[in-house]
């Protein structure tokens, strides 16, 4: 058995965990579960295939993020313009549908869309995701589209879903001046000519891996199975004791609160009102090049399970050269939203073939699949009071939680790294030396005598 003394520990290592423990520095231990770091940004291999778990690509409007993800590349990322496209109509038009419904052949679509979008009106009295669809962009585009998609995405009423999140991700209609802006800060949805990054080798988790050695102390394959917030003590599956002055987990909230023991039963009721989507990310690996430039595919059609599909190996130059090349196909999952699994893989490959993209199914040579019970945290419109009181709990205790499922916020990895370094900045100066942790260890001791 394993006994240590850090000032901060820290639980995850996805890009959330790493970041924080980056800007820590200092007497900084992570711990991650995983044989590999990254989180839902690593990366599977397979037949000379590259999967990430989903469709990932670096973007950001944070110039922090920004250099030091090149910083510790050193050069290594590959630019290139987005390539986005939407399955409509039994065609492919450009990304967003909003902006290029008028690509689709039924003429009378186009005028309903059209027609719609003239008379939608402000967007001021939503409160609602489903009202706020209608009111933006007219009857037309939310019937043709927007409300399949979302209800498809989501995987749930959508009446449930909040607002407050749209401004970064839904793109405005046709005739909107927007550009997404990697200086001011804010993130606003992606448009056609948006230079997204990708390693240059390598899959996406190339970028979380560079964190690695900048970090004090890293231990793959150590999960958590126990915290005494009192004694300020962590015990590891394999029976490791960490005696922390503070800590830092990315954990999902409904698992972590349930890791604290003596924690009131209120906190977990809380944490249990949390609304997630689970992701099942079907992995296709195609035995040759594909001759196209198309990256990702979203599909509204709930008759097609795949809500959206990422051809992964047109990520880089490195990637397309390859022989072979990698395909995943996302399925959102819920209570609400039934699922035949088994047919998410024929289905995929039917389409990509009618769109000759593949030239037949046996094409595939392998696949597999990726099951992601926490992959998006959902907007419910009590999410913000939830989130507020469990932080307040666990706050008290010198626990802290960030990230995707440790913020309850949607957010991609750039963002998870932002609030990293800005959080991992804050405890620094919140706790500029350790020098509780005597007090800590002398604490674990009484509590805990041997």
């Amino acid at each position: 058995m394993t006994i240590r003394d850090v000032q901060a520990l820290v639980i995850g290592g996805g890009p959330s965990g790493l970041s924080v423990a980056y800007a820590l520095q200092g007497n900084t231990l992570l711990l991650e579960k995983e044989s590999t770091v990254g989180g839902l940004c690593r990366s599977i291999h397979a037949g000379g295939g590259v999967f990430d778990i989903g469709g990932h690509s670096f973007h950001t409007p944070y110039p922090d993020v920004y250099e030091l993800v090149q910083e510790l590349m050193g050069g290594r990322l590959f630019y290139q313009q987005r390539s986005a496209w939407v399955y409509t109509h039994n065609s492919l038009i450009p990304y967003p549908f909003q902006r290029y419904y008028d690509h689709i052949p039924d003429p009378e679509v186009v005028r309903a869309c059209e027609e719609g979008l003239r008379n939608a009106g402000g967007t001021e009295d939503a409160d609602n995701f489903e009202t706020y669809i209608l009111r933006k962009f007219g009857r037309g585009i939310a019937d043709h589209f927007m409300l399949p998609y979302n209800r498809k995405l989501w995987a749930r009423d959508i009446k449930k879903i909040s607002i407050e999140w749209t401004a970064e991700r839904v793109a405005g209609a046709k005739g909107a001046q927007e550009k997404f802006d990697t200086q001011g800060g804010q993130r606003k949805p992606l448009q056609p000519d948006t230079q997204v990054g990708y390693p240059a080798d390598g899959g996406y988790e190339e970028i979380y891996r560079s964190f690695v050695p900048h970090i004090p102390a890293v231990a793959l394959n150590q999960a958590v199975v126990q915290i005494d917030p009192e004694a300020h003590l962590a015990v590891t599956s394999d029976g490791s004791q960490i005696h922390y002055e503070f800590l830092v987990s990315t954990v999902p909230l409904p698992v972590f609160v349930r890791m604290i023991a003596g924690i009131d039963a209120s906190v977990i009721d809380l944490a249990d009102q949390l609304e997630y989507m689970s992701l099942r990310v079907e992995l296709l690996l195609a035995g040759r090049r594909l001759e196209t430039p198309v990256q990702r595919i979203y599909v509204a059609d709930p008759a097609i399970y795949p809500h959206k599909i990422a051809l992964n190996h047109n990520s880089s130059d490195a990637l397309r050269a390859r022989p072979v090349h990698a395909i995943m196909a996302e399925v959102s999952l819920s209570d609400e939203k039934p699922v035949d699994v088994d047919q998410i893989a024929p289905q995929t490959t039917d389409l990509l073939c009618s769109l000759g993209i593949l030239g037949s199914p046996q094409d595939i040579i392998w696949s597999g699949h990726v099951d992601v019970r926490y992959a998006y945290p959902v907007y419910t419109h009590q999410r913000p009071a939830l989130v507020r009181a469990i932080k307040d709990a666990l706050a008290k205790w010198d626990i802290y939680t960030l990230g995707r499922f440790g913020d309850w916020e949607y957010i991609n990895s750039d963002k998870c790294v932002k609030k990293g370094l800005d959080l991992g900045r804050e405890l620094r100066e919140k706790y500029p030396e350790p020098a509780r942790l005597k007090l800590v260890r002398d604490r674990a001791d009484h509590l805990n005598p041997r």
